[in-house]
């Protein structure tokens, strides 16, 4: 019997979250049946109470972002749930951090120190990407919640042990952006144009040249002022 390799189609069309752990260099990467995104974007303000103002002066702090991401992974044959769940099981490994060698040389916990974060780079077509648009987000992951669907089942191995035919993901990711963010004061143009999804204006749409789109646009305006 033949199965459908959801692996090689995604990554034949470039439809993968890929994971990277920054300070191992590890990877892995699921075929993105996407499920639900969310990409949240949070302007923090001072506040300041004036004495005679009624209004309070509110100096700029920062602007976030943070992104949530659900996804299915999908298993047609015991070889690939196998597969599947070995890379969900580095994932969760790429949520610690790395360590110093022990004092005492046994390999065990004795005066280990931690190294480098589990900060990770995830890339996910142009929707997750970095500022630049040319690599990966850099960020961290506040946690993974993994579900195994129950109704899809389980294949069994021998031994007793069983993987998921289907589970899914969820986390939810602070980007650390390695670009400048915000507006030239000369120029008035944004300092770095293709944040965040790459996507420049449609020639189509900037065209003009009195055919259809002027004669749409003015029945739009029409019935807007009518």
């Amino acid at each position: 019997m033949s199965f459908t390799d959801f692996a090689d189609i995604a990554a034949n069309k470039n439809q993968e979250i890929v994971i990277e752990h920054v300070a191992t260099g590890t990877t892995v990467s699921f075929p993105a049946f996407i499920t639900d995104y969310t990409d949240s974007y949070q302007v923090d303000w001072a506040e300041e109470q004036i004495f005679g103002r009624n209004d309070p002066i509110k100096p700029y702090q920062s602007t976030s972002r943070k992104i949530q991401v659900s996804f299915d992974v999908l298993s047609p044959s015991f070889e690939h749930a196998k597969d599947n769940l070995n890379k969900f099981q580095t994932l969760a490994k790429m949520l610690y951090p790395m360590y110093s060698a022990p004092l005492d040389g046994s390999g065990g916990s004795v005066g280990r120190t931690v190294k480098a974060p589990p900060l990770l780079r995830i890339r996910f077509v142009n929707m997750i990407q970095s500022a630049s648009g040319q690599g990966s987000l850099l960020g961290c992951i506040d946690g993974i919640e993994f579900n195994p669907e129950q109704d899809a089942g389980y294949f069994v191995e021998r031994t007793g042990e069983i993987f998921p035919k289907l589970f899914k993901l969820n986390f939810n990711f602070t980007p650390q952006h390695e670009s400048p963010l915000g507006w030239d004061a000369e120029t008035k143009e944004f300092l770095t144009t293709t944040f965040p999804y790459s996507a420049g204006p449609s020639t189509a749409a900037i065209v003009s040249n009195g055919g259809q789109n002027d004669r749409l646009n003015a029945a739009t305006n029409d019935r807007l002022l009518d």
